[in-house]
């Protein structure tokens, strides 16, 4: 678990898998929170992502992460790693905030939580992210915790897109 001033980001187990699959008030009862109807924009990806983490226990530290309003007690959105440091030591994270809860920091607290999280791990070296290539939020909360745009990358189902790096003091 991961903690900031104003969240808890909460790592995915089997039980919040499944939990997850069988629906928000599954879930509430067993995360003891709120969980609003629309919490995530990529439920989709909770179940490929539920396979490669009990495929690969090495993963299990460096997948996805549910965010936790702690004022209000509420799930919020998710975050994560999008797998394991690799053999020079990056890891890519990656984070989501509801819209009802953007734009009062929680997005940058949920990335700075990661962010330090990663760096606690003497194997990771750096930490990389993606935004769509353009100023928006995303690209925000990356400068705001230090993180430069390193180069322009086309990925062929999102498009262009910014890759940023910060590399661990």
């Amino acid at each position: 678990m991961i903690e900031t001033p104003r969240l808890r980001l909460v790592p995915c187990d089997d039980t919040l898998y499944d939990a997850i699959r069988m629906g928000n008030n599954t879930l509430a009862r067993v995360m003891g929170v709120n969980v609003p109807k629309k919490w995530t924009e990529f439920r989709d990806t909770f179940t490929p992502s539920y396979h490669r983490w009990k495929a690969h226990p090495p993963l299990r530290d460096w997948w996805v992460y549910l965010v936790i309003y702690l004022p209000d007690n509420q799930l919020i959105g998710s975050c994560g790693y999008k797998g394991e440091p690799d053999a020079n030591g990056m890891v890519e994270i990656g984070y989501e905030i509801m819209p009802t809860h953007r734009t009062i920091g929680l997005g940058t607290e949920a990335a700075k939580g990661l962010l330090d999280h990663a760096f606690t791990h003497n194997i990771v070296r750096k930490v990389s992210a993606h935004t769509l290539a353009e100023e928006n939020a995303s690209a925000r909360i990356l400068e705001k915790i230090g993180f430069a745009q390193i180069e322009d990358v086309n990925d062929p189902e999102e498009g262009l897109l910014w890759r940023w790096e910060i590399v661990k003091k």
